[in-house]
């Protein structure tokens, strides 16, 4: 085979120098199809093991295909009007899906104000239960031989702005990870797994700091941990609107496709009615 594919190479090469007529040069047949220079997709002609690597695997594909196409309309000839029944299933429900796609874009306002996020949220407060405890804090994991530690101390769990901001200069400088007031809702679980282990390397069980406006200070043999938990959720409560705006926005627009196809789809009835286009015979 491949000095077969080394022919062909060549042949290649040599057409690649004449007229464009040359690209629908036979390379290889089977059965009753047969295969063209110009089909051989993005083809490079460099006369390299890649190259013939490359005709040896696209004609041996190519032929395979062929084959077993051959051999399943052979043993499958009396069941060829199901094949094609299902092919022209799959072709209309493929049409549908698109066409339905094409109107939506059409017509979909994507906007959603917040009122009714809020409004969605209220209504269905009981669909939005927490599967996990949820918390709301500031955050910094910082080396014990940084500078000053005691100014981290008395700012981690400041409510003042300016205090805060001069605190997150000081850990973009010497902090290894932090998120200061500009972090919303997020898994407790998830992020107990960035704390400290015990003495023994096992995994600690924090859930005992979740309380609104604690102060927690963790230490192990590198680092120190500041956290201040401003606000946590229980698993079980409801969830609070900024943990869930983003789904009920999912909710809300999936909602709105589904009127606006409705709405066409209404249209499309009513007009072949008018139109004697579509009857129902009783």
């Amino acid at each position: 085979m491949r000095n077969i594919s080394l022919c062909i190479l060549i042949l290649i090469i040599h057409s690649s120098c004449k007229n464009l007529a040359d690209d629908y040069q036979p390379i290889a047949r089977v059965l009753d199809h047969t295969l063209y220079l110009h089909q051989l997709p993005n083809f490079n002609s460099d006369f390299t093991e890649d190259s013939i690597s490359f005709v040896h695997n696209f004609i041996h594909e190519w032929a395979l295909q062929k084959l077993l196409i051959y051999k399943a309309e052979f043993n499958f000839q009396h069941d060829l009007l199901y094949v094609d029944s299902l092919v022209n299933v799959y072709r209309e429900s493929l049409l549908i899906h698109y066409y339905k796609q094409a109107l939506i874009q059409t017509y979909l306002d994507t906007i959603i104000h917040d009122s009714l996020i809020e409004s969605y949220h209220v209504k269905n407060i009981d669909s939005f239960i927490l599967q996990e405890d949820i918390v709301k804090l500031n955050y910094i994991k910082i080396r014990t031989v940084a500078p000053d530690l005691s100014f981290v101390a008395k700012r981690y769990y400041s409510t003042n702005g300016e205090e805060i901001n001069e605190l997150k200069d000081y850990c973009f400088q010497f902090a290894d990870r932090f998120f200061l007031d500009d972090v919303n809702w997020i898994s407790w679980s998830d992020f107990s797994k960035q704390l400290p282990l015990d003495k023994n390397n096992k995994r600690t069980n924090y859930s005992n700091l979740l309380k609104k406006n604690q102060r927690v200070e963790l230490e192990d043999i590198s680092y120190k941990y500041f956290l201040f938990i401003k606000d946590f959720r229980p698993k079980g409560s409801s969830a609070p609107l900024e943990y869930v705006s983003s789904n009920i926005r999912k909710i809300l627009i999936n909602k709105k496709k589904k009127d606006i196809m409705y709405d066409i789809e209404h249209s499309l009835i009513e007009e072949a009615f008018e139109n004697n286009n579509f009857e129902i015979y009783e």
